[in-house]
């Protein structure tokens, strides 16, 4: 390298050093990069099957806080179907309930195919939504989305163990995609269980877009 190259290299490092930029990538998030701050504000949420009010669907399996006998334990979040459609519903569209960023699109044992978004709500805090069975994903990690963008469709779970349904959450924490109200099989109780877990329904009818 010679001496021409260095007056040129040296002020452009320094220039990038003073700024707070830095010229080394890691796996996407800079050391003092808070990944918080790239999600939009949300301006309300809408249901995430049907048109913005869910008409036309239901919750034809377990709702908020029913006991599942398939899991043995309280089941925190709300199957919803079409009803009577029985596996009709299978690739119908899923939407995002609100802006928000995907915090996970991927497949586990457990759920199948799920998409865990965050929302950054009107007062500064956090919530979590979950989408669950997919039979599609239509967005991945560390994408942006708006309220009531197709992010997949509705699926059957893992190796079509279900019925089609989409499996929804509403979390208050950031849990794992694949997080469940039990520890070593043993379920919480409903108080524990509402310290993590909003009931979906009632938390969007109080928070709809004005």
């Amino acid at each position: 390298m010679t001496y021409r190259q260095l007056w040129v290299i040296v002020p452009m490092v320094l220039l990038l050093y003073l700024s707070g930029c830095s010229v080394l990538q890691g796996d996407g998030d800079d050391f003092f990069y808070d990944p918080s701050q790239s999600i939009p504000t949300v301006d309300g949420f809408d249901f995430p099957v049907g048109d913005r009010d869910g008409q036309g669907w239901g919750i034809t399996g377990y709702g908020f806080l029913d006991w599942s006998s398939s899991s043995n334990s309280w089941h925190p979040g709300e199957d919803w179907n079409i009803p009577g459609a029985g596996n009709g519903d299978q690739g119908e569209p899923v939407y995002a309930i609100a802006h928000g960023k995907v915090i996970f699109s991927g497949w586990n044992s457990a759920l199948g195919n799920v998409i865990l978004l965050q929302h950054k709500t009107l007062d500064g805090n956090f919530i979590w939504s979950q989408y669950a069975h997919l039979d599609r994903l239509d967005v991945s990690k560390g994408e942006l989305v708006q309220r009531r963008q197709q992010i997949g469709t509705v699926g059957r779970g893992p190796n079509n163990r279900y019925s089609a349904h989409l499996h929804f959450e509403i979390r208050k924490h950031n849990l794992a995609a694949n997080a469940w109200p039990r520890t070593n099989g043993v379920p919480w109780d409903k108080g524990k269980v509402l310290k993590y877990w909003l009931n979906p329904s009632e938390f969007i009818k109080q928070n709809r877009p004005q």
